[in-house]
């Protein structure tokens, strides 16, 4: 069935239509969004409280119906307050969700949710959900009906932030192997997209050929003004057209996911589209955790839906602007309880001053990309990869390289890989590049200048900048260098 006539509507009939077929299908989405919005309104003190509520609500039902938990012993103490309760909570690292998947499932459903291979038979129930795999082996975790919804009122909440709420037609660049073939989405998804009035725009290998046709597909579409992407996908589609010389087209915003906001890239796709740049946070396991708003002054974290710890090399909270290791308590999900699950990135908090845009919730002051694409020195400190792109993409950039990765493969070893765009001076430059590294690394680093004919691509279709093979073997011995 054709359904594209859908996005051919008005705005606010397709707003409605989205939640009724929402409500059809056995969601709650409408209750979860005004919910959502509700707490957008909290003065700071409300907002303590109901995320207190919230929190110890969620902890008290980890402790009693999850086996995981329950094997740790952690009864909340009397007058305890639930942020101190949390504190003795253990992190919960990938691996140990991967090895005690079916003892976290809540005891209800245990016997149903035996493994990830688990398939829910109601109509909108439990739904297993793995992470793209791009640090290693795919992690499954188990969201029910309610974390679904709430699930999706973060991406409506992300949207909205990003000044195209859900309505507005947007470009979705995008690669995960399940959106590859849009025949093969139900009936369903085809709708939600349509109500959405989303453009699709493959990332997955996109090479010259495809990126025409992205910009063939944005010039039939001249009055629609957003852009939602991976960051390395808008970034390269930016970087391509300066180099052919073709004409930009121009958004009004840009929602940047699935990666880190550089300087570097948030000055290429601002300058390139003449666009507003806006940096989302999210995971496929946690669903969207934070966004930029208007005054830019630090990524909200969606606090209705997620407590957020930034904990040091020895579990300590961090100070406002110290880099750390990101750890995420879900607050929606009973059915498989996440708490302090370690997402694998790093990040640094913003000072607890009010932001100019009224939101209540914390701020993100910045994110330094994944804990595993931290890099290690000679001394064995862990060194943030964000001097690297700036060697290469601006203080040693001389338009020579097209496409490049850095990868550790060991202590003192690594491998950079380039792709060139021009030979001319090539030599010379990497030269520079490689004296640099040193300078970070340690001078008696071992760097191999690696010409290629292409960067290899994750299975999700997102290309890795950075690799650290070390850094999956062994944990760090110093605290992070920013």
């Amino acid at each position: 069935m054709n359904v594209d006539w859908l996005s051919e509507l008005p705005a606010p009939a397709r707003r409605a239509l989205y939640f009724g077929l929402q409500r059809a299908v056995g969601s709650r989405i409408g209750d979860v969004w005004g919910e959502f919005l509700a707490w957008e309104r909290f003065t700071p003190r409300e907002l303590e409280i109901a995320v207190e509520n919230k929190l110890g609500e969620l902890l008290a039902t980890a402790t009693v119906t999850s086996e995981h938990y329950r094997r740790q012993g952690l009864e909340r103490r009397h007058g305890e307050s639930a942020r101190d309760w949390l504190q003795r909570f253990p992190t919960l690292k990938r691996s140990e969700v991967r090895e005690h998947f079916a003892a976290i499932v809540t005891d209800s459903l245990r016997g149903e949710i035996a493994s990830p291979a688990a398939v829910c038979r109601e109509r909108y129930g439990w739904l297993v959900v793995k992470t793209g795999g791009t640090t290693g082996v795919p992690t499954a975790v188990v969201h029910d009906a309610n974390m679904r919804d709430w699930g999706r009122a973060t991406r409506l909440y992300a949207l909205r932030q990003s000044k195209f709420p859900l309505g507005t037609p947007y470009f979705r660049l995008w690669g995960s192997e399940q959106d590859l073939l849009n025949q093969e989405l139900g009936l369903a998804q085809r709708a939600q997209r349509a109500l959405h009035a989303e453009i699709p725009l493959n990332a997955f290998r996109a090479k010259a050929a495809e990126l025409r046709r992205h910009l063939d597909v944005i010039r039939d579409h001249p009055p629609v003004r957003h852009l939602m992407a991976y960051v390395d996908a808008a970034a390269g589609l930016a970087m391509f057209i300066r180099e052919q010389g073709l004409e930009a087209p121009q958004f009004d915003s840009v929602m940047a996911c699935a990666g880190t906001v550089t300087d570097e890239f948030r000055q290429l796709l601002t300058e390139t589209f003449r666009a507003e740049v806006f940096d989302k946070y999210g995971s496929r396991e946690c669903a969207d955790l934070a966004c930029e708003c208007s005054a830019h002054n630090g990524l909200h974290i969606f606090s209705p839906h997620a407590f957020v710890e930034i904990l040091d090399e020895q579990d300590q909270q961090c100070a406002p602007g110290k880099t750390g290791r990101v750890v995420v308590t879900l607050l929606n999900n009973r059915t498989f309880p996440m708490v302090r699950y370690e997402i694998g990135d790093m990040a640094a908090w913003a000072d607890a001053s009010p932001c100019a845009c009224g939101s209540p919730f914390p701020r993100l002051a910045s994110l330094q990309g994944r804990q595993d694409d931290m890099l290690v020195t000679q001394d064995g400190t862990l060194q943030s990869s964000v001097f690297v792109r700036h060697f290469v993409g601006v203080s040693l950039n001389r338009e020579l390289i097209r496409e490049w990765q850095l990868e550790q493969t060991g202590q003192g070893q690594f491998v950079f890989r380039y792709v060139p765009l021009r030979t001319e001076g090539l030599d010379e430059n990497l030269r520079k590049l490689h004296e640099s590294f040193l300078l970070v690394f340690g001078g008696t680093a071992n760097i191999e200048m690696r010409r290629v004919e292409e960067i290899s691509e994750s299975p999700t279709g997102k290309t890795r900048w950075i690799i650290n093979r070390l850094r999956q073997s062994r944990p760090p011995m110093s605290p992070p260098s920013v």
